[in-house]
């Protein structure tokens, strides 16, 4: 992992009393959605119903009092608590906490946003030490233009640090080029970080009369969420920042949706059967919106799928890899891929053309989702895919 030139940074006076603060509020409001569960079940084995009615809602108004009492005490708690605190300081916080804060936007991202808690992740273009950073600055400054890496569920900038990566990394910059990474709430759906990205990059991506290059790099969700800021750009949008991107890499991202999440929903639906389980959906609920987008794949919302059905989700003048992981070399088992997203998925399944000069696919064996972001033959792949060791870049 790189060390940051200013070490002042890493650790701002008040970040350690903003992370106990937003801890406990946390705590507070995990307490509040757990008491209102235990109401309902209450409620249900109260009311009696029959085990195949389909009609019944679980109720915590209806259970005794005591629990929704505790359970607006809790909220106004947490409330009261994380509306003094502010915004949880995203320069300088040390790399743990980062990534500890990465991966709990990833679970619950969804829900912490929409209490405006402090540790709530905002989308932000930073540097590998997790400095926030300016894309118009970094355009203007890189003589070939800005390649932008993109983090998958759960990550953050610091995940993609290895040796290997900033050798690559190191050889970008030797080209002209800028680097950033984004950092995102990964819990809320990907339409919308993708919506969020468009307009970030669209307020950042300064006009372009030396015809720039943007060039994305995803990993796993990563990949989904260029897609849909491509898309949406192109034709909800009409941001011009479009016009400049030249190059679109999406590594093992899971075009054509995720088998676990797939799994899981499915699961969480047989809780559904009776009203004596029903309550306990309430659990596998508790995943994200950020993870249960990931189901299809969607890039954008699903009611907006039939209006926009008749368009191709594809950039035309970009040049696409699609790189595909699979942990064993058996034939027979590319639905395994990775561990988590299939060599089929990771292909593009259906949403590239399955022959076409802009569309490059690879498929390395012996490697894991993660293992990916570290290993040297993701670097080759891309590499030769951009000309890196040829000097055409």
């Amino acid at each position: 992992m790189p060390v940051s030139p200013n070490p002042d940074l890493s650790e701002p006076r008040h970040s350690p009393m903003l992370w106990v603060l937003g801890l406990i509020t946390l705590a507070l409001r995990s307490g509040s959605e757990l008491t209102k569960l235990v109401g309902e079940i209450h409620h249900t084995a109260t009311d009696r119903p029959l085990p195949w009615d389909r009609q019944h809602r679980p109720d915590i108004a209806r259970a005794p009092k005591p629990y929704l009492f505790i359970k607006i005490l809790l909220e106004q708690l947490a409330t009261t608590i994380h509306g003094g605190v502010g915004q949880l300081p995203t320069n300088g916080v040390p790399h743990n906490l980062v990534r500890v804060r990465s991966a709990l936007n990833g679970v619950v991202g969804d829900k912490l946003h929409d209490w405006h808690h402090p540790l709530t992740q905002p989308m932000e273009f930073v540097d590998e030490f997790g400095h926030k950073l300016c894309l118009a600055s970094l355009q203007q400054k890189s003589p070939r233009g800005v390649v932008l890496f993109v983090h998958g569920l759960c990550l953050s900038e610091f995940d993609w640090q290895s040796p290997t990566h900033g050798r690559f990394v190191e050889q970008v910059r030797a080209e002209g080029f800028g680097v950033a990474w984004l950092r995102y709430n990964t819990g809320l759906p990907v339409w919308e970080n993708g919506e969020q990205l468009a307009n970030l990059i669209h307020q950042q991506w300064a006009g372009n009369p030396l015809g720039k290059q943007l060039r994305l790099v995803g990993h796993s969700m990563g990949g989904l969420i260029i897609r849909s800021a491509v898309f949406q750009s192109q034709h909800m949008l009409q941001h011009r920042w479009c016009d400049d991107l030249t190059h679109s890499a999406y590594l093992a991202t899971p075009h054509d949706g995720a088998p676990l999440e797939k799994a899981g929903e499915l699961a969480n639906r047989l809780l559904g059967i009776t009203p004596y389980s029903k309550p306990l959906m309430a659990l596998g609920n508790i995943r994200s919106r950020g993870i249960r987008s990931l189901r299809y794949g969607w890039i954008h919302q699903p009611q907006d799928r039939q209006q926009h059905q008749s368009i191709f989700p594809f950039h035309q003048d970009s040049e696409h890899l699609l790189l595909a992981a699979k942990l064993y070399s058996d034939p027979t088992s590319a639905w395994v891929g990775d561990g988590l997203v299939p060599q089929a998925s990771a292909l593009g399944g259906p949403h590239f053309p399955s022959e076409h000069p802009k569309v490059t696919r690879v498929l390395v064996e012996d490697m894991g989702h993660i293992r990916l972001l570290q290993d040297q033959r993701t670097y080759d792949a891309l590499s030769q895919w951009w000309g890196l060791n040829s000097g055409a870049l």
